[in-house]
């Protein structure tokens, strides 16, 4: 059946984050477990728990609209899991998967929050009031995630071989680590 309404598509988008959602409590638990380093191992449990509540208040808005919550496959999210699948398929330093987890987790930040944005609008435009204000408390959520994401990549120093040949000390090597 063709999708005709914006009711239809906010239900589509909705089972659609909540699929997301779910999926990334396990993307979530991995990244924690990978890393060694304590503050981005916190940030990604701190954020698991997040996403536990933003996973209920989804359910709350499917309560809202008379329905139960239901899984729509979210492409976007299945992607970046696969990704970085793939990365780790090329068997990274650990330090190389800490950097990197951290900027795909920005990745699916920008997503969801893009995502949130559309589903707010939709709901606002459709006179969801209670509906707005969850979507809003996971739109916050998301966005304060992000900024704590790009604060930690910044602590990072990432340095490269600069191809110059009077580099005397020609040892260097391409390092990621925390300061």
């Amino acid at each position: 059946m063709a999708m005709q309404t914006i009711e239809e598509l906010f239900e589509h988008e909705l089972k659609d984050m909540y699929s997301a959602e779910h999926a990334l409590l396990d993307a979530l638990e991995q990244m924690a477990g990978e890393s060694s380093d304590r503050d981005i191992r916190k940030l990604f449990t701190q954020h698991r728990k997040e996403t536990q509540g933003q996973i209920k208040r989804l359910e709350k808005v499917f309560k809202t609209m008379g329905q139960k919550p239901k899984v729509e496959t979210c492409p976007g999210i299945e992607g970046l899991i696969k990704e970085k699948k793939a990365f780790v398929r090329e068997k990274p330093s650990a330090e190389l998967l800490e950097f990197y987890n951290v900027g795909a987790a920005q990745k699916t930040e920008r997503y969801e929050i893009t995502a949130y944005e559309n589903l707010v609008d939709m709901a606002d435009k459709l006179g969801m009031s209670d509906a707005v204000a969850l979507l809003e408390q996971n739109l916050a959520e998301e966005e304060g995630a992000l900024n704590r994401l790009k604060a930690l990549a910044s602590e990072f120093d990432v340095m490269e071989e600069d191809g110059d040949e009077n580099v005397e000390d020609e040892e260097k090597e391409t390092t990621s680590s925390r300061r």
